[in-house]
This record gives C-alpha cells, sequence and structure tokens, in this order.
C-alpha cells in the first residue's frame, strides 16, 4: 500500500504535464525517474506518452515496441503495465484492429499463464478480451479460470460459453471452430447428464443450476447436437420446462412444442398442448391464474395442428371443447387470452373445417364467424390483424356479402358522418356526436374500413399480380364494374369516407378526446387509410405516369395527421417516402427529423431516406421556415449513423461482459449475433458508399480521410463471403395489404428496396473509382500509381448477377451505370495486363467490352432524351440526372487514366478511349441540358395555385380533400402549398454541382 501511494506521488508530475499535452516534459521526467530506477511500469508509462505525440514515426515506434515484446514473449507481472501497453496501441490504432489480438491479447495472456492464480489479474484480462472481440486468447484466460478455481460454478460455463462464441465467430478457421464447438459440446453434454444423475436438492458444482444454462444447453445442442437429443433432455424431469432448475421458464416449452411438431409427434404435441391449455385456465393453490400465459397462441396452433394430424373426431372434439371452455362466462381467464381461443375457432373454422363445426350456423357461416368476432373484439386495434389471413381465404361470393355487411354499418352503425356538420376551427363539436368521439367507437369504425380496403383494393390487386395479363380484367366486388386493378371508382369512394370520417373525428381539437400531448390520436389510422387509398389511385394501370395531383392530396393528408397526432411513427414514416417521392427534399428531411431515429434505428430506418441520398438530395438542406433549427446535411447525418457502428463495439464489448457476471448466458449469444450483423448490415455498406458519392459531387474528397467509412465494413467487401444483412425495417411502415402479397411499403417504393447486390455493385465501383481517380491526399507518382494498378489487377472482381431478376434491384440508370463501370473494370483487366495481350480472343474482348460501354452510355442517353416530363422534378428524375452525371464523370476519369498509362496500357485500347470520352461527354451535356430546363421550369410562376388546385381539385370537379376543405384554415393550406414549390426549388439548388467537365 505504502508502495502504491509513494508511487502515485512519483507520477503525478508525470501524468500533469501529459493532461496539459507537454509530452516532452513528460518524456523527460519519465527517463529521469528510469535513469534512477528502471522498471517495466516506467518503460509502459513511457511508450504511452510517445503514442500521443502526433510525428507518424513515433506511433510507428511505439508498434514497432510492442511487436518486439511479444516476440521475446516478455511476460509482466502488473496490471498497470500492461493497460499502460494497451492505451499506448490505442492511440495509435483507435479503430478495432486485427493486431490487438496478436500484441496486447497476447502480453494479456502471458501474464495470466504467470499468475494463474491471480483471479483479479485474470477477470480484468478476460474483460479486456471480450471487449476487444479477441475470442482466441478469452478462451484460454476462461479455461485457466476453470482449472485455477474448481470451487467456482460459474467458471465452469464462462469456459464453455467461451468455446462456443469461437466456433461461431467466421474470424477463425472453420476447423479450429469445429474443434471448440465439439468441445463446447461435449463439456456441456457431460454436465446434463451430471445433472440428470443427481438429487435435484444437492446437485453438484459440475452441473446445471440455472435457467440461463438449461437455454445454453439447447443453444450449444442445436448447433453441434441432434433433434432428438434435444427432445430427450425436454422430457427428462431434471432438465426440461418443469423441472426444478427450470423454474417456469417458458422459452423450454416453446423449444418443446417445436421440436414435437418438426418430429412429427402428434399425439405428445397435443397432450403437451391440450395440459398447457387445461393449466392456463385453472386456478393454483392460492386460488389464482398464475399460469394463464400458457394459452399463448403459439399452444393453441400446436393443439390445433396435431388434432389434424391425428384424424380422429375425439382429438377434434377436445379441440372445440377447449376452445368453448375458454369463451365460457364463467372462465375467469383474461380478456386478451380468451381473444386466442376465439381466433382458434375462426382457425378451425376456416382451415381445418371438416369434423371440427358439428353443425353450421347458416350457409354463410365462415361470414358469421367473421362478423362475430368483430362484435366481440371490434374495438380492439388488433382485430383487423386478426381476421385479415382468413378473410383472404372467402372465396368471391363469401367476400361480396361480407362487403356488403360492412359497407352498410350493420355491425357497428352509422357512423353519422356523412351528415356531420364540420365545426369551425377551434370550436367544439356539437353535443349529438358525443358517442362517436370515443377511441372503442372509432377503433370499432376503423377495423370496418380496413377490412372494406383488404376486400376492395389489396384482395383483387394480389390476384391480377398472381395471374398477369395485359388488358386482364376482374369484376369489382362492390359495383360489379370491370376493372383493371382494383376499382378506382370504389377506392376513391373509400377515400373519401375516410377522409371525411378522418375529419370529423378530429374536429374540435385533441383535447375534444382529453389526449395528453404524447398520446397518439384514435382515429389517425383514418388519415393513413385515405394516404394509402389516394396514392393507389395515382398509381392505377390506367395512368402511365402516377398523377400527380392524388400524391399532393395524399401529402396534405398525412401532413395534417402530424398536426392532430406529433407522435404518430407510422404517418411521419408514410409521409417521408411520399415527400421523397415528391422531390420534396427539405420537407422529407423535416419530417425524417421529427422520427428522432435513436441507437439502432439509425441502421433499422435509415433508408427511409438515406437509401440513395446522393441521388436525390446530395447538398445541405435549407429549412424552409425562417425559425426552424438548421437541418444536418445528408453527409453529417449519415456520420451520424456511422457513429452507431463504432460505437457499438464498445458497448456491446461491455454488456456481454457484464452478461458473464451475472450469468445471463443466452443474452451473450444474443448480443454478439447483434455485433456480427451490425459488422456487415447493408445500411452500414451503403452509408460509406453514399458520403463517398455526395464528397465526389460536392467536390469535398480532399477534406475526407484517405478510408473514411471503410472501417465499419468488412475488409473487401465487395467480394465478402455470404450476403451482407438486411437489418432494414420493412416492418414498421403501416400496411393494410394482403398477407399473400406484398406489403404497402413495397408497393408505394420510391426505388428498389436495398440489397446486397446493389452495394456490391456500388463498392466494386468505389473500387475503380479510387484507381482512376485517386484520393487527393495521394502523391500522384509514377511507382504509386504503378502499385494501385498492380493491386487493382489482382483483387478487382466484378459482382456476380443474383439468381433472381437482378434488374428489379437496380433502377435502369442504376443498371446502365453498373454495366459501364463492370466494362471499365473489364477493360482495366485486360488492356493494362500485359500477359493477357497475346491471347486470341483478346481484341475482340476489349472490342466488347467497349460496344457494352458506350452502348450503356447511350441508352443512359436516351432514357433522359425520353423523360419528357421532368417539371415538378419527382426523386425519379433526380435520380436519373445524378446517376447519369457520376457515372459519365467516372468514364471520364476512366478515359484520362488509360491515356497516362502510355506503354502499360494496350495501344487500341487507348485510341478507342477517345470515343468512350466523346460519348461520356455527350453525356454529360445532355444532362446539363435537363438541369437548365429543370431549373428555368421551377423559376416560373404561379406554382402555388398549381398545388392548390392539385390539392382541391379545378373548378368544375372536388377532390377528395377539396370535399372536406371546410374544416381546413386556406391560410394554412397556402403555407403549405409554398413550402412544397420552396422544397421543389430547394431541391433543385444540388442540380447546379452536375457542369459539364471541360475538355
Amino acid at each position: 500500500m505504502a508502495d502504491q501511494v509513494l508511487r502515485e506521488r512519483q507520477d503525478a508530475p508525470i501524468w500533469n504535464a501529459i493532461e496539459g499535452n507537454n509530452f516532452k516534459q513528460a518524456l523527460k521526467l519519465v527517463d529521469k525517474r528510469l535513469s534512477k530506477k528502471p522498471s517495466g511500469y516506467l518503460e509502459a508509462l513511457k511508450l504511452y506518452i510517445q503514442s500521443r505525440l502526433p510525428a507518424l514515426s513515433d506511433k510507428s515506434a511505439v508498434i514497432l515496441h510492442l511487436e518486439e515484446l511479444v516476440e521475446k514473449k516478455l511476460v509482466i507481472s502488473e496490471l498497470e503495465t500492461i493497460e499502460l501497453y494497451d492505451e499506448a496501441f490505442g492511440e495509435v490504432l483507435p479503430e478495432p484492429h486485427e493486431s490487438w489480438d496478436r500484441i496486447i491479447g497476447e502480453l494479456r495472456w502471458l501474464s495470466v499463464k504467470s499468475q494463474p492464480k491471480n483471479e483479479d489479474l485474470s477477470l480484468k484480462c478476460f474483460e479486456a478480451c471480450l471487449a476487444k472481440d479477441d475470442l482466441e486468447h478469452a478462451k484460454q484466460i476462461s479455461n485457466s479460470l476453470e482449472k485455477s478455481f474448481p470451487g467456482n460454478h460459474a467458471y465452469t460455463f464462462w469456459n464453455i460459453s467461451t468455446m462456443f462464441l469461437y466456433s461461431i465467430s467466421l474470424k477463425y478457421p472453420e476447423k479450429q471452430r469445429k474443434l471448440w464447438g465439439s468441445l463446447a459440446f461435449a463439456q456441456i453434454g457431460k454436465l446434463a447428464t451430471a445433472t440428470r444423475q443427481a438429487n435435484p436438492k444437492t446437485l453438484p458444482i459440475r452441473s446445471i443450476h440455472t435457467p440461463q444454462e438449461l437455454l445454453l444447453l439447447h443453444r450449444i445442442t442445436e448447433a453441434s447436437g441432434k433433434p432428438e437429443q434435444r427432445l430427450e433432455y425436454l422430457r427428462d424431469p431434471a432438465l426440461g420446462a418443469e423441472s426444478t432448475i427450470a423454474k417456469g421458464e417458458w422459452q423450454l416449452w416453446r423449444f418443446r412444442l417445436k421440436l414435437l411438431e418438426d418430429a412429427k409427434e402428434w399425439q405428445e404435441l397435443f397432450d403437451t398442448a391440450k395440459g398447457l391449455l387445461n393449466r392456463a385456465r385453472t386456478r393454483d393453490k392460492v386460488g389464482q391464474l398464475s399460469e394463464t400465459g400458457f394459452s399463448d397462441w403459439i399452444v393453441w396452433e400446436a393443439f390445433i395442428r396435431s388434432a389434424v394430424e391425428l384424424q380422429e373426431h375425439e382429438f377434434r372434439d377436445t379441440v372445440v371443447s377447449e376452445v368453448e371452455a375458454h369463451l365460457d362466462s364463467s372462465c375467469e381467464i383474461d380478456k386478451s387470452w380468451k381473444r386466442n381461443a376465439s381466433l382458434a375457432w375462426i382457425k378451425i373454422s376456416f382451415e381445418a373445417e371438416v369434423g371440427f363445426a358439428q353443425k353450421k350456423d347458416s350457409n354463410d357461416h365462415k361470414i358469421t364467424i367473421v362478423v362475430k368476432y368483430l362484435q366481440q373484439y371490434g374495438l380492439a386495434s388488433t382485430a383487423f390483424s386478426d381476421l385479415r389471413p382468413f378473410v383472404e381465404q372467402l372465396n368471391a361470393e363469401e367476400r361480396k356479402k361480407l362487403l356488403g355487411i360492412l359497407s352498410s354499418n350493420s355491425i357497428f352503425g352509422d357512423p353519422g358522418h356523412s351528415n356531420y356538420i364540420l365545426a369551425k376551427p377551434a370550436q367544439l363539436p356539437p353535443p349529438e356526436y358525443a358517442e362517436f368521439k370515443t377511441a372503442h367507437k372509432i377503433t370499432q369504425h376503423i377495423n370496418s374500413y380496413k377490412l372494406r380496403y383488404l376486400l376492395l383494393s389489396s384482395i383483387p390487386e394480389n390476384a391480377q399480380r398472381q395471374n398477369p395479363g395485359p388488358g386482364q380484367e376482374y369484376t369489382c366486388v362492390s359495383c360489379s364494374k370491370p376493372c383493371l386493378q382494383y376499382c378506382k371508382a370504389c377506392l376513391q369512394a373509400l377515400a373519401e369516407e375516410t377522409a371525411k370520417l378522418y375529419f370529423c373525428a378530429v374536429d374540435g381539437g385533441r383535447h375534444a378526446w382529453n389526449l395528453q400531448l404524447t398520446d397518439r390520436h384514435p382515429a389517425d389510422d383514418l388519415c393513413v387509410m385515405a394516404a394509402m387509398c389516394l396514392i393507389k389511385l395515382s398509381m392505377a394501370k390506367s395512368h402511365e405516369v402516377p398523377e400527380i395531383p392524388y400524391l399532393i392530396q395524399a401529402a396534405i393528408m398525412l401532413d395534417y395527421g402530424t398536426t392532430h397526432s406529433n407522435s404518430n411513427f407510422q404517418i411521419r414514416l408514410l409521409l417521408t417516402r411520399l415527400l421523397q417521392y415528391l422531390g420534396l427534399g427539405a420537407m422529407a428531411m423535416s419530417e425524417y427529423m421529427e422520427l428522432s431515429l435513436k441507437q439502432i434505428q439509425l441502421d433499422t430506418l435509415s433508408f427511409i431516406l438515406f437509401d440513395r441520398i446522393s441521388s436525390f438530395h446530395p447538398h445541405p438542406f435549407t429549412p424552409l421556415e425562417e425559425d426552424s433549427q438548421p437541418y444536418k446535411s445528408p453527409r453529417e447525418t449519415i456520420k451520424k449513423q456511422q457513429k452507431l457502428y463504432r460505437t457499438s463495439r464498445g458497448h456491446i464489448g461491455k454488456n456481454i461482459w457484464l452478461s458473464f457476471k451475472n450469468g445471463s448466458y443466452n443474452s451473450i449469444f444474443e448480443l454478439k449475433e447483434v455485433s456480427d450483423t451490425l459488422s456487415r448490415t447493408i445500411a452500414a455498406a451503403t452509408s460509406v458508399v453514399e458520403t463517398r458519392k455526395i464528397a465526389r459531387l460536392l467536390e469535398l474528397n480532399s477534406k475526407e480521410p484517405l478510408d473514411e467509412g471503410y472501417d465499419i465494413i468488412p475488409k473487401n467487401p465487395e467480394t465478402l463471403e455470404g450476403p451482407f444483412t438486411d437489418m432494414n425495417d420493412y416492418d414498421t411502415f403501416p400496411n393494410f395489404e394482403c398477407t399473400k402479397g406484398p406489403r404497402f411499403e413495397e408497393i408505394f417504393r420510391v426505388f428498389p428496396s436495398p440489397s446486397d447486390y446493389q452495394v456490391r455493385v456500388n463498392l466494386t465501383t468505389e473500387k475503380l473509382i479510387q484507381l482512376i481517380s485517386p484520393h487527393p491526399s495521394i502523391e500522384s507518382t509514377k511507382s504509386s500509381t504503378k502499385a494501385a494498378l498492380l493491386s487493382f489487377l489482382s483483387s478487382a472482381t466484378i459482382t456476380p448477377k443474383p439468381a433472381i431478376n437482378y434488374q428489379n434491384l437496380l433502377t435502369r440508370p442504376e443498371d446502365l451505370a453498373r454495366i459501364a463501370s463492370e466494362s471499365m473494370t473489364l477493360l482495366i483487366l485486360d488492356a493494362c495486363n500485359k500477359e493477357r495481350w497475346p491471347e486470341i480472343k483478346f481484341q475482340s474482348r476489349l472490342d466488347t467490352y467497349n460496344n457494352d460501354l458506350i452502348s450503356s452510355l447511350e441508352c443512359l442517353i436516351e432514357n433522359l432524351e425520353g423523360n419528357k416530363i421532368l417539371v415538378p422534378p419527382l426523386a425519379s428524375t433526380f435520380h436519373a440526372l445524378y446517376t447519369s452525371y457520376d457515372i459519365a464523370k467516372t468514364t471520364l476519369s476512366f478515359s484520362t487514366f488509360l491515356a497516362k498509362q502510355g506503354k502499360e496500357a494496350h495501344e487500341s485500347q487507348v485510341e478507342a478511349s477517345k470515343k468512350v470520352w466523346e460519348v461520356a461527354r455527350k453525356l454529360m451535356t445532355v444532362v446539363a441540358e435537363k438541369v437548365t430546363i429543370v431549373k428555368k421550369g421551377m423559376d416560373e410562376g404561379g406554382w402555388i395555385d398549381k398545388v392548390l388546385e392539385d390539392v382541391l381539385g379545378p373548378d368544375n370537379e372536388e377532390s377528395v380533400i377539396g370535399k372536406v376543405r371546410d374544416l381546413m384554415d386556406d391560410a394554412v393550406l397556402e403555407v403549405w402549398a409554398g413550402n412544397v414549390v420552396e422544397a421543389w426549388r430547394e431541391s433543385v439548388v444540388g442540380l447546379g454541382f452536375l457542369k459539364v467537365v471541360a475538355a
């Protein structure tokens, strides 16, 4: 203790100098101490100070010194010394680096190995290795802990968990991973055997004690064992879900039901599910319904499936009896669990009808069941989702009858909105409509309208999608008129009804509903549904291009919804996408900011606006209102997202360590899965590509680090084994579509969804650009250019096309740019590789690649020339212009690059590149011409009046919104229309960067 106090006193001047960034003074003080009394601690302190020096030579010396320590296999006894070396390494290489394992990880293990009984040292080093994902040394340390402290039960499972972590980590050789996975499986198998043989009241140290350890047993057995072994464990009274150890762990019951179903053990599955459902409605010894969770929908599904498979009436009768017992008025189980029983009744009536229903209520018994469920549970917001998969199974005649019942309002009564007199702004509605202003009542009507939307639009649209044909018609189930895709007249009527009902519901403001500031308005889904109807009307097959007026009406509808329900996430998601579709960048960014995305949402939802942002709005956003807070630029927003990936590694590492300490073994692997996923997500790779594209366009390359962003994705990402992970959250979007077809998010996409193929194509193109247009910080010398070319020749690849229709993964301009980029890559691989020049088909290959390159550029020109509707500019217009410009500029750089190669490039290609240059420059000129047309068009007057006409409809025909304009303040509407026009003009500003490169 006295030595420690003395050291701290002696170290104080040194640390004061370090904190004051006076590193030279700190080094002098350390050298002075070293001359008097050399020590490993002081050597480490000196190296740490040296790592803080800015000179690259000093930092290189630090790494060199650390590597020498490892080569000498120096054993460091003091933890403080190791920590200083660790910090010195972190100062030189702050981002995660594989050298940490080889240098610091090895030093930590050597220290632990020399002092196996020093528990504190071992724990600190184990924690550090986990934080850096150094599982090689972590498993060695955990093995040392188990051997050195045999009386500690936890260390046994630490060792097994670390071995299994190692076995599932892709960074280690497959052979080694299989070996350690087998060892983990064997070890935990022995513990399971010991548990089965032991007295449950006095379990030995080397056995399973907790539910988390049971979950670890199943995780490892699932990976390395057989399903039969897991079932054997689950059936065992010492290891199963009802064992003393399990403590009622629900996950074990889920495992058992799933494994029994996979094994087709129908009788056992039936008995297990029946027992759980019976327990769910049975009171315990103290008279409480303590196991109601056993009536989970998973159990009901297993119960029904097994009864159907057993094909005996007695089993089916038992299911009916159990349903009736749950629904009996004397059963006091909570209504939310009773709802599962009602759903079970619908399921057996629809999907397993034979033998279940002893008698039918009528010829339309399925419709009767749907109506009855609506009457019982229609006041729950989940009623539509519950019924949707079953309504989809109705035949055409049944759908028509159900639609008739819903349209007649015979289930919940007339909402009263058709005769409702809209109040003036800030005026309360008349008292006779008070009953209408209840959450339960409006929810019932919303569920009814959702089913009408499903029957009128989604089901027929999906049927037409599955049987496509030119001019193919179907008969509308409502008006019986022939339709192409869905009945436009009926869909418009539905849009008008839902919009009118929504405006009636919100009339009088939020205080009429006694809503808190963060509460969502109960009528929000009516607003969303009206917008969906309008969006679909704009996309009807009778239109060659989307009708802008419908989209403008949908936008004002959703914008109005945000004023009454500021916290509704789904309204803002749909509005953000709609505004992007319309080309209104600043307004889209405003809504995106209101989403207030945090943490993992930056990965899962950034695609809403920032996928392909470089070809939509690469320049900084300008707020449309003077008092608005400045918006972050696209680059700043993406960098915030990239920060998530960097910081998450440290957070996940710390949480994994806490899971080890607390014995929460299942969460260790869940966290590891998240970490592995975040290291290779599509959103992460997209962020790297987009920042580089923006920097190129805005000419910010000189301000960007050389490898900006590449630290958050794997090395050589374009050739990564296995696909990039799609973590994008498409399910958060509102969706009232048929479950058998695409979600509404997919139907209304601005661009194809982000994909592994798109990411790889972009990364391959970025690799090409790094060669032909190197970073400004790189000194362009003959030797450096040659080195870069040799590296490219040895590593460049072409992204293989996926088995599915890859063209659906890219826009038309992107696909043409891909062909151009791949052609340039192939030309360099041939024209700059002298070993290929003597090949017989060499010249024919060059001719093919050049023709493909020129053809793709010419097609981009035709694509731009064929776009006659440039004003107002939609997202598709911006995308075509930016994408065409980027590939044209890349092609010019390619031609310049080859021209500079001299004799290193084949002579014929140098000549061919001149024609390529001409076509690329023509493409760039066409882009500039189209930009001039867009700018000139948006500079004209009268745009606000045009937007208002789109919203309210022409004088002789009111629009959907025009029919409810009495509630809308004309002044506010004009301001909104003005913002739309200004947002278009603000988006057009970025086109100013598309300048023709001088010849």
